[in-house]
């Protein structure tokens, strides 16, 4: 069985804009206050500004580089992650490597068996992350851990788990607001205990999956 990668809250797309128009937005607020408050004043008001616009119009940067830092919804095949040297591997290894929980698989659309791996979990720093949540999912069905993994989270702001831990958006997903940018400017080990903290809490999990 396997599961669409989309995330399910769709943003309307955001209009590209650059770090120009946040520092004329900057400027004319502050035009606007000079003679409200003073300067000292104005200066701390103009540095939340200049944040909030930023976070709410997008970060300094080229669109393109934004695109390329997202995550994959694509699966591959065994044959497929290893050619593309995203693990150092025999197709083998690889297998124990999900029996071990380092990695997890689903089976193909429309067959009854194979293995088709999300190609989300190998982009950095995801390898170095994903195994302690994945070894507490050990006994789950591959289709639970992936339908965990691509469903909108409300604590996340309708992140999903795999965007939360890996601190990059799905290629899928239109635009992100500024607590969605909040949330994965977070260190990898504070995004890496939000996820654990969201599966321990489910009810249908939490007492079977913890120790």
């Amino acid at each position: 069985m396997e599961f669409d990668m989309t995330p399910r809250t769709h943003v309307p797309a955001a209009i590209a804009v650059g770090p120009q128009l946040v520092e004329k937005l900057v400027h004319d607020i502050d035009e606007q206050l000079e003679h409200t408050i003073d300067v000292g004043e104005r200066a701390r008001v103009m540095d939340i500004v200049r944040q909030c616009l930023t976070a709410t119009l997008g970060h300094p940067g080229s669109p393109a580089a934004d695109v390329e830092n997202r995550l994959a919804v694509s699966y591959l095949k065994p044959s497929e992650v290893i050619a593309q040297g995203l693990v150092a591997m025999s197709q083998a290894t690889l297998y124990r490597a999900v029996e071990d929980a380092r990695f997890y698989c689903v089976t193909p659309r429309g067959k009854a068996i194979g293995r088709a791996f999300p190609a989300w979990q190998f982009a950095p720093p995801v390898p170095e992350l994903l195994v302690p949540v994945l070894r507490q999912m050990k006994n789950l069905p591959s289709s639970e851990i992936h339908a965990f993994w691509v469903t909108p989270v409300d604590a996340f702001d309708d992140l999903t788990p795999a965007e939360m831990l890996a601190g990059k958006a799905f290629q899928s997903r239109a635009a992100l607001t500024a607590a969605q940018r909040g949330h994965l400017a977070q260190s990898a080990g504070e995004r890496q205990g939000w996820v654990i903290a969201q599966l321990t809490a489910l009810p249908s999990r939490s007492s079977d999956l913890i120790s």
